[in-house]
């Protein structure tokens, strides 16, 4: 399957910083950001002068200060402090300072969107390859930084895992730390109930359209469905039948294809057929409660919930398994992946520790990566095959493996950062068909050729 691979935005849209920092949706990093001015730096960490850092191949010893701002609350805080600590253990040397800034509330996007803008931010500040652009002009290019160590990176790190952090001219501009995608959850009983053989790969929504209503009975709250109406499964139709949202360099939009017609045609008809609740339903019963509770056979499971999913369905005494996500017409998984990762600022006073942080948070240190997993499927290759792969869940035979072993088969969530205006179109397209019954043809010639003027607005396609 083809990944959303090197293609964050060259440039970043210089009214960014102060309209739109969208990203990657709360799930593994910031919470989806909105707009607004943002607020000065903050107060515990090291100012920064706007000095520009060219990037280059790092030095022997390490010395210095070092400046590291991160996002997260509750867990994901934790996690990232206990990672950070790490690091600051084995390398006296250094004086490392670490802001971790609540990712509620647009807090994070603000002040990191206001300390870029200024040239007071980190040596290194947290980010995704989901946003598409959005700050590529304050992160250093780290090629340099990985050649001169001389390392394979697909020795190092999981597959798919790095490549979003690869602009179209070829920058890497960030370095992953950690990544989720999705696995399908469903209710053995349920399956054995109906009759039906449990997905093998290879299955598609199209078929779940002929044996999904083997699972469709009852009324109101007593209903059951086929498939919940999880979020991502906005994100996973434009790649339902055959299609892609856009061209690999995000060059061009495909938006107006025959593939997004028949993906939005299949929505409606699974919706229409009750194999996936409206949004009707959905406002009286949540997608999670909806599986875990009895009444839907099926549940795209996100990395980052899988916990919660698990515990949740063996306190209510529901039997589940795993089996793969669908694929489209022509034999590719449709997943989604939500990454975080670390880039160094071109304002950095200290970019040699900076990499030394990149790289241990990405696949040298085993440690940093431990109380990584704890969140998320850690980038680095070696305890994601280990350790990550191997912790267990309430269920019999369930575990990470899942995760790790499809990761390499992911898109990159589609419409983050720069390309939510795009998103925000297609979630209309959707809208307009689901809600307000209009034919799937005329939504598509309708709104394609504004989807068509935002990519040509947008600043990697005017370099």
């Amino acid at each position: 399957m083809k990944k959303v691979s090197k293609k964050a935005c060259a440039l970043l849209l210089c009214s960014t910083m102060t309209a739109a920092l969208a990203g990657c949706g709360g799930s593994t990093g910031g919470s989806t950001p909105d707009t607004g001015t943002a607020d000065a730096a903050p107060a515990d960490s090291n100012s920064k002068e706007a000095e520009s850092t060219e990037s280059t191949a790092p030095s022997s010893a390490l010395s210095g200060a070092l400046d590291i701002w991160a996002w997260g609350a509750d867990d994901e805080a934790k996690s990232r402090e206990s990672a950070i600590e790490i690091f600051i253990a084995e390398h006296p040397e250094l004086e490392v300072t670490y802001t971790i800034i609540p990712s509620q509330d647009s807090v994070w996007d603000q002040k990191s969107a206001a300390a870029l803008a200024s040239g007071s931010a980190g040596d290194v500040m947290q980010m995704s390859p989901d946003f598409y652009g959005l700050n590529t002009d304050y992160y250093i290019d780290l090629n340099p930084y990985v050649e001169a160590d001389g390392v394979n990176l697909d020795d190092v790190l999981v597959s798919g895992t790095i490549d979003g952090y690869y602009d179209t001219d070829g920058k890497l501009e960030g370095f992953p730390l950690l990544a989720n995608c999705f696995v399908m959850a469903y209710n053995k009983d349920m399956f054995a109930q109906a009759g039906v053989p449990v997905p093998e790969a290879g299955w598609t929504l199209s078929d779940l359209a002929d044996w999904g209503q083997s699972f469709v009975s009852g009324e109101g709250a007593n209903q059951t469905y086929g498939l919940a109406k999880h979020w991502i499964l906005k994100y996973m139709m434009p790649y339902a039948c055959g299609g892609t949202p856009y061209t690999d360099d995000l060059s061009t939009s495909n938006m107006g294809d025959p593939e997004i017609v028949e993906a939005l045609t299949l929505y409606k008809d699974l919706i229409d057929k009750g194999i996936i609740p409206n949004d009707t339903a959905m406002e009286t019963i949540p997608a999670e409660t909806l599986f875990v509770s009895g009444k839907c056979a099926m549940y795209p499971c996100g990395g980052f919930e899988t916990i919660t999913v698990t515990n949740d369905a063996d306190e209510n005494g529901i039997n589940i398994g795993f089996c793969p996500m669908p694929s489209d017409q022509n034999g590719n998984e449709i997943n989604i992946q939500y990454a975080t990762g670390w880039a160094i600022t071109t304002t950095s006073k200290n970019p040699d520790a900076a990499w030394q942080f990149l790289k241990e948070s990405a696949y040298a240190n085993d440690e940093m990566a431990k109380q990584t997993a704890s969140i998320g499927m850690p980038s680095n290759k070696n305890v994601a095959e280990t350790y990550y792969k191997e912790i267990a869940f309430k269920g019999e035979g369930l575990d990470n493996s899942y995760y790790v072993d499809h990761m390499g088969s992911t898109h990159l969530n589609p419409f983050g950062g720069t390309l939510t205006s795009t998103g925000n179109l297609w979630s209309s397209m959707i809208e307009a068909v689901l809600l307000d019954n209009q034919d799937p043809q005329a939504v598509v010639a309708q709104y394609a050729p504004q989807i068509k003027t935002e990519f040509s607005g947008y600043s990697f396609n005017q370099k």
